[in-house]
């Protein structure tokens, strides 16, 4: 079986926005091998039509295009996906205001980005931060794949920009929109900031869960002196790792695991001191 499948939508511009997929069925076993194929489209077109209620839309300039190929096995309902993104860039989101934007964390403080605390939270949450244009395709895709694996969200695949436009503007809502919303401003704030500002205020804002008295701490330098009592540049290898580690799920003590994985991917140190960092978490796990 094959055939086409056309899907249309208005933007708020009145601009008429269609995507057109070629798909094939073929029957595998007791059930079907199904192909879907959506050449080259406007990026517009697509967020037209997959969140037509975006406000962002209505202000936004968004050039680049993507194309697509699915696979699903039916029944069971495995999807494999293979987007291709070429030329996404986006403006008139004003992200170039975030740099001088006030927050509730405090005064902000430039965190050394050749320590260890900064290299752990690369490690930990984005380690291709210096490659990407503030999404990562691969990412999405392995998020993807491990969610399916698990029949639950186990992974978000949501780049370190994405996760401070999270905090800027989108919100924590678990729905496509947002996650829209997340990826346009990631993509204009990667051009208007630029890597360095980007990665200094998601350590200035980045939460790491709350005091005793119900009270968010956000923000590195915060986080090191409630959980450790020291600042931010004083912190240890092995505390600063805890720290990364942390912000998966500041609201609980990471595991011994996690702080092994992010001990092992820590780039750009000395590597006699990544070894024994990671030889000691696995002799005591416990210790501070």
């Amino acid at each position: 079986l094959r055939g086409t499948l056309l899907l249309a939508s208005v933007s708020p511009q009145g601009e008429r926005a269609i995507i057109t997929a070629h798909w094939q069925a073929r029957r595998h076993g007791p059930g079907w091998d199904v192909t879907m194929r959506w050449p080259e489209a406007p990026a517009r077109h697509w967020l037209a039509l997959l969140a037509p209620e975006l406000p962002e839309l209505r202000v936004a300039r968004i050039e680049g295009s993507v194309s697509a190929t699915a696979r699903m096995q039916l029944p069971g309902g495995h999807l494999a996906l293979r987007p291709q993104v070429q030329g996404l860039a986006v403006s008139g989101l004003g992200t170039e205001t975030w740099a001088h934007a006030r927050s509730s964390c405090g005064p902000r403080r430039t965190v050394d980005a050749r320590g260890w605390l900064v290299r752990a939270v690369l490690a930990a949450e984005d380690q291709r931060f210096y490659e990407h244009p503030g999404y990562d395709v691969d990412e999405l895709l392995a998020s993807l794949a491990a969610n399916q694996d698990h029949a639950a969200i186990r992974r978000g695949g949501s780049t370190l920009t994405q996760q401070l436009a999270k905090l800027m503007v989108a919100g924590g809502e678990r729905t496509l929109a947002r996650k829209l919303r997340e990826l346009l401003y990631a993509v204009e704030a990667e051009q208007t900031l630029g890597k360095a500002r980007i990665l200094q205020l998601y350590l200035a804002l980045a939460p790491w869960g709350r005091t005793a008295d119900g009270q968010l701490v956000c923000g590195a330098e915060a986080a090191a002196r409630h959980h450790f009592g020291v600042p931010a540049r004083r912190l240890t290898a092995r505390q600063a790792v805890t720290l990364a580690a942390l912000l998966r799920n500041p609201g609980h003590e990471a595991s011994p695991d996690r702080l092994l994985w992010v001990a092992e991917q820590v780039r750009g140190v000395p590597p006699p001191q990544r070894r024994a960092l990671v030889a000691a978490l696995r002799a005591d796990p416990g210790a501070l």
